[in-house]
């Protein structure tokens, strides 16, 4: 597998959601005229904070007791009434979501009645019990447990980022269903996200799963898995919060296979672009990346991701005929409080629709989370520099997995070669990577060039040709991004050249297709 740029450093968080403000039309007529927290405010923190606000996870308080929620009470309704918590951040306008956890109209009112009438404690002895947390695998004893090496954290200081990466094992490919990760120490991760990698390079073929505070165990749709190959890596993209004291955290992961061949491969699909650069100082940047289904698919779940500069992020659909879709309109975007978005209902999206993903950066002064507003800013690993990709998870609406890269390929070779275009089979080389590619090049007009890249075909443009004798340089557009090419073609017909995405290097040589 060939990519675009570095490994990509991800949070995937699926937690509680946040309430807008009591609105006028609150239905109140089934709440009690005496709010209590025995009554009634116990069972509404218990269902929607306490797996976060609870002693040794991450949250900075407590509130699994009265004593211990007593004093946040006016915090609390302030947090749920302006949105920050629980977090959530996708517009209530477009889009419904199963693991949409946002307090309903009931619970705020319950809150609100509870803080205006001073917080009263009621019969503590009636009050429901907290909730248990087991500090062992939820669902079970796993196939196969794979422990990541041990991190030693200092006490305080800023948010540590790790990858670590260990060996499955494997002597056989292997389908997922699920999998849970087990963190040692969950006062200092803050969340994990789980990688496959293909032999020995770093190109990701798609995240496994993530943990996160509140976040359940990852169980994949039902007769749905995810392929993990024979010696494939897993790498944990760690993100570590510092406690008061020293810490030291060794993560486990822990895999449960499906029984036998699932009925549809889950694919994790990247619609990304890592061309883009950020002016020092603009604080409404777009950029857009966009991906076109080559077969009938059928769309489980949504996920956005940018960095500290990221301010909103949408999914829309555009179909055959037309017609488009808002799928999840993400506002206020906020690195440390992402979230895979659910699907309450797949969406089957026919051969040839199109997602277009749109977002927008602030690099100026105004984002109080800015790194460096003086800096342009361009795709990078590190938190400090910026992404732009769309995760989409989906399945194939008839067979269990797309054809290969390479099965496309040599598809599009067999229809080249009988059609008498002018075509190469090219090898693309960039950082210690190689992928079969093919390109055509008429005489005239705009060149096209089929590059694989984390596992799916896309097709690029090669547009601003300019020929000077054996010379020929133009700009390879691909939903990903541009890259400046310069190549030789030689009277043999070889052709040998390079081009640049940002920094990224890739190197190329390729032999004609005879008709």
């Amino acid at each position: 597998m060939l990519r675009t740029a570095a490994l990509i450093s991800l949070a995937v968080l699926t937690l509680p959601t946040s309430a807008s403000p009591l609105s006028s039309t609150t239905t109140t007529a089934d709440i009690p005229e005496n709010v209590t927290y025995a009554g009634e405010v116990a069972q509404v923190l218990h269902e929607n904070c306490v797996s976060c606000h609870r002693t040794g996870d991450i949250a900075p308080m407590s509130l699994t007791s009265y004593d211990e929620a007593r004093p946040w009470a006016k915090s609390i309704l302030r947090a749920v009434q302006n949105g920050d918590m629980p977090p959530w951040h996708a517009t209530p306008e477009h889009g419904k979501f199963k693991n949409d956890r946002r307090l309903s109209e009931r619970e705020l009112a319950i809150l609100d009645r509870w803080v205006q009438q001073g917080a009263p404690a009621g019969d503590l002895a009636a009050a429901p019990e907290a909730p248990e947390f087991s500090s062992d695998w939820r669902l079970g004893e796993p196939d196969l447990v794979v422990t990541f090496d041990s991190v030693d954290l200092p006490a305080g200081g800023p948010d540590v980022f790790r990858d670590l990466i260990q060996k499955t094992g494997l002597d056989e490919d292997r389908w997922i269903r699920a999998v849970e990760v087990l963190p040692q120490d969950r006062r200092v991760v803050h969340h994990v996200i789980i990688y496959a990698a293909s032999g020995d390079g770093p190109p990701s073929s798609g995240w496994l799963g993530a943990w996160a505070a509140g976040m359940d165990p990852m169980v994949f749709p039902p007769g749905t898995a995810k392929l993990l190959g024979k010696g494939d890596r897993l790498i944990a993209d760690m993100h570590y919060h510092p406690a008061d004291e020293p810490a030291t955290d060794a993560t486990q992961i822990g895999l449960h296979f499906y029984d036998g061949e699932p009925e549809k491969e889950l694919i994790n699909l990247w619609v990304q672009n890592s061309s883009f650069a950020i002016p020092a100082g603009v604080d409404n940047h777009k950029v857009t990346a966009s991906h076109t289904f080559t077969e009938d698919s059928v769309v489980h779940a949504l996920l956005p991701h940018m960095h500290y500069r990221g301010k909103d992020f949408t999914y829309v659909a555009t179909y055959p005929d037309g017609r488009k879709e808002t799928l999840l309109e993400v506002q206020g975007y906020d690195f440390n409080w992402q979230t895979n978005y659910e699907l309450a209902e797949p969406l089957t999206l026919p051969k040839g629709s199109r997602i277009d993903c749109v977002a927008h950066f602030d690099n100026s002064t105004g984002n109080p989370d800015n790194p460096d507003p003086t800096k342009t800013v361009r795709f990078g690993n590190e938190s400090f520099d910026e992404m732009m990709i769309g995760f989409v998870d989906y399945t194939l609406a008839e067979g269990r997995s797309p054809q290969t890269a390479e099965a496309q390929i040599a598809a599009l070779r067999e229809e080249v070669a009988a059609s008498g275009t002018k075509a190469w089979d090219v090898q693309l080389h960039n950082d210690g990577n190689s992928a079969l590619t093919l390109l055509t090049l008429p005489d005239e007009g705009d060149a096209q060039w089929w590059v694989p890249v984390n596992g799916m075909l896309i097709a690029g443009k090669l547009a601003n040709i300019e020929r000077d004798g054996e010379k020929i340089t133009g700009q390879l557009v691909t939903p990903v991004g541009s890259l400046d090419m310069s190549a030789t073609l030689a009277a043999s017909g070889t052709i040998r050249g390079k081009m640049f995405l940002g920094d990224d290097l890739f190197t190329f040589e390729g032999e004609p297709i005879e008709p």
